[in-house]
């Protein structure tokens, strides 16, 4: 009974050292190629990203973030950067990468220099001696957000509010090429001016303005809508941000929709 115990134990010793091996082993071979770790390329250049994604940002802020990359080529290349928006910092490790080496590029963004709001897209150039391509362009992307102080339950009483009769409007059916037009009511229920910032659209095909851009308490104004309908057909659907400085909904959608028929 004492000797199958004794076997027991050894098989069992022998089968968590043989475990561990082969964990060893998988550990080893799981630490990644080239292709790995610089998912893109650009020429003789390696990457971890040809795009950074900052995500969303308030307004008063700076976020940092970090493209690994990699010289695939045979001789050194030499490293500058050109047309850098004026709220990025872009900073290299080294001016020059040797071939089959590594390096970084640091890339730091400055919210508040930006004087933007919502979703934002922002390029820069990487130069280089690369004969496969010289010129890389690397891509930037974030979503403003407007910081807003920390207010009090006093503050909060005081503060803009914004209020709307609608935020869509259905225009029927309308032919290719018409325009057209509605106004947005939007009342301020607050104590404190309401101020419209700007808007946007992802469509040229939208256009706007405004009665006026500051909205005193209990007073109203209109955000005017164009929609064109040139080169569209069928069901459209187009929407418009609208960035406000009400801390509880400082961005409103606002949408036109319809049917556009030849």
């Amino acid at each position: 009974m004492v000797r199958k115990i004794f076997v027991c134990v050894w098989m069992t010793t022998l089968f968590f050292v043989g475990h561990e091996s082969i964990a060893q082993k998988t550990l080893v071979s799981s630490e990644g190629t080239l292709k790995d770790k610089f998912s893109k390329k650009l020429g003789s250049l390696m990457l971890s990203a040809t795009a950074l994604k900052f995500g969303r940002l308030k307004t008063n802020t700076t976020k940092m973030d970090t493209i690994r990359i990699f010289n695939s080529g045979n001789k050194p290349m030499s490293l500058s950067v050109a047309k850098v928006p004026d709220h990025l910092k872009v900073n290299l490790k080294s001016p020059v990468i040797e071939a089959n080496a590594e390096s970084w590029i640091t890339v730091a963004f400055d919210a508040s220099k930006k004087n933007d709001f919502g979703f934002v897209l922002d390029r820069f150039d990487l130069v280089t001696n690369d004969s496969a391509m010289a010129k890389k362009i690397i891509s930037i992307t974030a979503t403003l957000e407007e910081a807003f102080p920390v207010m009090t339950a006093d503050d909060s009483l005081q503060a803009p509010r914004a209020r709307w009769n609608e935020t869509t409007f259905d225009f029927g059916s309308i032919r290719q090429g018409d325009k057209i037009h509605h106004d947005f009511v939007i009342q301020n229920d607050g104590k404190k001016d309401l101020v419209i910032h700007k808007t946007k659209s992802a469509c040229g095909c939208i256009k706007t303005s405004f009665s006026k851009m500051t909205i005193a308490a209990g007073e109203s104004a209109l955000v005017k809508v164009e929609y064109d309908s040139f080169g569209k057909e069928g069901k459209e659907s187009r929407k418009l941000d609208v960035f406000l400085n009400d801390y509880i909904k400082p961005s409103v959608t606002i949408e036109m929709k319809g049917d556009v028929t030849k």
